[in-house]
């Protein structure tokens, strides 16, 4: 037997594996070993849900279904992060009175906030339409402040401001630099 053949087959052999661990990021022909391995160097994730819906409940009704792409829990069990194209509905009494959307969502299950560091769309059933830049919902004083500006839809009447904080306790909306146009019909 020739010498070269076993370093040959040792070399076509450690290829393989280099090739199948760091060159195949979406195809794992080890089925769960690969899964594992690519989870394992997702840093910070605990769980990883592909294509997922969540429901939220409030004294066994739904409140609110939110769907994305991938859905990460961190491993301490704090944060869930949504991301690719989330959608999601508010509802009361089973019936939607909004709607959602946002390419990356981050949820702390301990205080219940909810920040979007890109834009995010709600649209109100038959009301507005809001588009916001880095949103962050804080649960404890019941607060929505979008820090990156806000574009809103009512009708035909368009509006845009800089900054806006909304105090549902208080049930205001303050805006600041805000500009539109008013379309009065007759």
């Amino acid at each position: 037997m020739k010498r070269w053949v076993p370093w040959v087959t040792g070399a076509v052999i450690i290829g393989g594996l280099i090739w199948t661990f760091f060159y195949l990021k979406d195809v794992h022909p080890l089925g769960a070993l690969g899964s594992k391995l690519q989870t394992d160097r997702m840093a910070g994730v605990g769980i990883r849900f592909d294509r997922a819906q969540l429901v939220g409940r409030s004294n066994g009704k739904k409140v609110w279904v939110i769907e994305a792409r991938t859905i990460d829990i961190s491993k301490d069990r704090r944060k869930a992060t949504f991301r690719g194209l989330s959608r999601g509905s508010l509802l009361q009494n089973d019936k939607r009175i909004a709607s959602i959307s946002a390419d990356h969502v981050v949820y702390n299950m301990f205080t219940q906030d909810v920040a979007s560091p890109g834009t995010a769309e709600l649209k109100l059933e038959n009301g507005p339409t809001l588009k916001v830049r880095k949103v962050f919902w804080n649960a404890q004083s019941s607060k929505l402040f979008c820090e990156g500006g806000v574009d809103a839809v009512f009708g035909a009447s368009t509006m845009h401001g800089e900054r806006m904080i909304a105090d549902l306790q208080k049930k205001e909306i303050t805006a600041s630099k805000v500009s539109g146009t008013i379309k009065v019909e007759k």
